[in-house]
C-alpha cells in the first residue's frame, strides 16, 4: 500500500510540477513580459542587476504588474510544494542511504519563496529599493544553482540505480 501510495504521489506532484511550469512559461510569464522590453522577469534570470530590476518594474504595464501579483505569483507559491514534493520522492526512491539529499529541494523550495516574497514587496512598492533588489537578484542565483544540482543528483541516482540493477542481472 505505501509503494503504492508514494507511486501516486510521485505521479500527481510530477504532472502538477509539469502543469504549473508549462502555464507559466508559455501564458504567463510572455504576458508580463510584453511591456517590459525584452527585459525577463526576475526568475527567469541567472541574476539581475539593480538597474535591470528597475528598469523591469519602470515598463511594467500595469496588466503585467497584475497578471503578476495576482496570477503567476499565487501560482508560484503553489509550485515550489509540487516540484519539492517529486524532487523528495524521487530521492527517497533512488537515494537509498543517502537520505540527505532531501535537503536540498527543500532549501530550493526556500529561496523560491524567499526569491517570490522579494518579487512580491518590489511589485508593491511605491519607491525602487536597490538593496531589495540586489538581494532579491542573489536568492535567485542560489535557487537556480539549487535547481540544477537536484536534477543533476537526481540523474547521477538514476543512473546508479540503472547500473546496479544491470550488475545484478549479469
Amino acid at each position: 500500500m505505501n509503494a503504492k501510495l508514494n507511486k501516486a504521489a510521485l505521479i500527481v506532484s510530477g504532472a502538477l510540477t509539469a502543469i504549473i511550469c508549462l502555464v507559466m512559461n508559455i501564458v504567463l510569464i510572455p504576458r508580463i513580459e510584453s511591456s517590459t522590453e525584452g527585459i525577463k522577469c526576475f526568475d527567469m534570470n541567472f541574476g539581475y542587476s539593480v538597474e535591470t530590476a528597475k528598469r523591469f518594474l519602470e515598463l511594467l504595464s500595469e496588466d503585467g504588474r497584475n497578471i503578476y501579483l495576482n496570477i503567476q505569483l499565487p501560482l508560484d507559491f503553489f509550485y515550489p510544494v509540487a516540484y519539492c514534493t517529486f524532487f523528495v520522492l524521487m530521492l527517497l526512491k533512488f537515494a537509498e542511504k543517502r537520505k540527505a539529499f532531501i535537503a536540498l529541494p527543500i532549501l530550493l523550495a526556500i529561496s523560491d519563496y524567499t526569491e517570490n516574497i522579494c518579487t512580491i514587496i518590489m511589485l508593491k512598492s511605491a519607491e525602487f529599493q536597490p538593496s531589495l533588489a540586489a538581494f532579491a537578484s542573489v536568492v535567485t542565483c542560489i535557487k537556480t544553482v539549487l535547481m540544477y544540482i537536484t536534477i543533476l543528483v537526481i540523474i547521477v541516482l538514476i543512473v546508479i540505480k540503472i547500473k546496479n540493477k544491470k550488475k545484478q542481472t549479469d
